[in-house]
């Protein structure tokens, strides 16, 4: 269940905090002086770029996991490592 909440709606987060980058953009747009908007762009920028850090740190270890678990055992899954290789 923790997983499923923290994990499975990555791209729901994503998704949100480009909506709302873009949001903001516009009002910067009409006001580009406002320090409110331009500290909540500065705070959205910072929180899109931890969560594709996340991401893929998360995939980055998930594959190396499946590497060192699968590698030598002759599998399909070796087979399309080592020709991705080449």
């Amino acid at each position: 269940m923790w997983a499923k909440q923290h994990f499975c709606n990555f791209s729901e987060k994503v998704e949100k905090n480009e909506d709302k980058l873009n949001y903001v953009e516009g009002k910067l747009l009409d006001k580009p002086s406002s320090f409110r908007l331009n500290s909540w762009m500065a705070r959205l920028l910072k929180q899109r770029e931890k969560l594709l850090l996340f991401n893929q740190k998360y995939w980055g270890n998930y594959r190396r996991k499946e590497w060192l678990t699968k590698r030598d055992r002759n599998s399909k899954f070796f087979h399309r490592s080592a020709d991705a290789r080449r």
